[in-house]
C-alpha cells in the first residue's frame, strides 16, 4: 500500500473471515469497480479464514498497489481487527478513515458523495451512506440483483442531503481522522462482537462530533452473516457492559423504541396523580 498520496485518500479498514464466496469476494469485485482506486487505500484484516479467502487476498495484494492485508493466525473478533486496521491507517496521512463490513456492496461514487456530506457541518465526525436497511422509506425491496437500478428511486425520499443521527450503522460508516485520534480506538473489551459501535458512538458524541446518515450516497449491505455464530450470551453480557459504562446510553436505548404516544399519554396520567 503506498501512502506518498495517502493526505489525498480515505483508508477503507475491513476485517474478513471466511465468507469468501458469499461475501468477501463481491465486496471486492464491487468496491474496485464502483470506487476511484486512486480516492483510497484499502487495509484487509484477515481474521484467520479457512477457506478460500487467505490464498485469494495473497494474489489480491500483489496485483493492486491501494491494498495491505493483515494476516492473523487467529479470529481476533471485530474491535481488535479494527484497531488493527485503524493503527496501520494513522501511520498515514489520510483525512478519513472507514470502517466497513465484507458484505457490503458499492454504488458509483458512493465515496465522493459520502464525504461531500462532511463539507455541510463541519461538526460532523462520523457519515455513513444509506443502506435501505429501513423498508418503511421504501416499499420496494432491494436485493443485490436489483439495488443499483432502484436505489436513486429510493434516495429521491429524502430531502435533506443528511440527518443527524445517534448510531449511524458501521456496516459501512466514514470517520474523521480527527474522530479517532481525541477519542481513540475502539474499546477491545467488547470482543469478539456487538456494542462496540454503539460505544464508540457515544463516545464521539461526548467528545463533541455530530453523527450523520448520508441521503445522496448508497451502498446496498448485503447481510452475508457476518457475525453469525456469535452466541446470545456474548451479545447480553456486552450489553451490560454497555450499560454500565454508559448510564446515559442504557437509558437511551431501553427508550428509543419505545412508543411516544404511549410515554406522553402515561407522563400525564402520571402528572395528574
Amino acid at each position: 500500500m503506498t501512502t506518498d498520496k495517502s493526505g489525498e485518500k480515505t483508508v477503507i479498514v475491513t476485517p474478513v473471515f471466511n465468507k469468501f464466496e458469499l461475501a468477501t469476494k463481491p465486496f471486492l469485485d464491487s468496491l474496485y469497480k464502483y470506487t476511484n482506486p486512486d480516492l483510497f487505500d484499502l487495509i484487509l484484516i484477515d481474521n484467520g479464514s479457512e477457506d478460500k479467502t487467505t490464498e485469494y487476498l495473497k494474489m489480491f495484494e500483489e496485483e493492486h498497489s491501494n491494498i495491505k492485508v493483515i494476516y492473523n493466525k487467529e479470529n481476533l473478533g471485530y474491535s481488535k481487527a479494527n484497531n488493527q486496521g485503524i493503527t496501520l491507517a494513522l501511520k498515514s496521512k489520510c483525512k478519513y478513515i472507514g470502517l466497513l463490513n465484507n458484505d457490503i456492496l458499492f454504488t458509483p461514487e458512493w465515496l465522493e458523495k459520502t464525504l461531500s456530506v462532511f463539507e455541510l457541518d463541519l461538526q460532523l465526525g462520523m457519515v455513513a451512506p444509506r443502506d435501505a436497511g429501513r423498508p418503511k422509506f421504501f416499499k420496494k425491496k432491494l436485493t443485490s440483483e436489483n439495488y443499483l437500478e432502484n436505489y436513486k428511486e429510493y434516495l429521491q425520499k429524502f430531502k435533506e442531503p443528511f440527518k443527524y443521527m445517534l448510531e449511524p450503522l458501521f456496516s459501512c460508516v466514514i470517520i474523521k481522522r480527527e474522530v479517532i485520534e481525541k477519542i481513540g480506538l475502539m474499546d477491545e473489551n467488547f470482543t469478539p462482537a456487538f456494542w462496540e459501535d454503539q460505544d464508540y458512538c457515544l463516545r464521539a458524541l461526548y467528545s463533541g462530533f455530530s453523527l450523520a446518515t448520508s441521503n445522496i450516497s448508497f451502498v446496498f449491505h448485503n447481510h452475508s452473516t457476518t457475525s453469525s455464530g456469535i452466541k446470545s450470551e456474548i451479545y447480553e453480557r456486552n450489553k451490560q457492559y454497555f450499560y454500565k459504562k454508559h448510564p446515559l446510553g442504557k437509558w437511551i436505548w431501553e427508550h428509543k423504541r419505545s412508543n411516544i404516544i404511549r410515554d406522553i399519554k402515561n407522563y400525564i396520567k402520571e402528572s395528574l396523580e
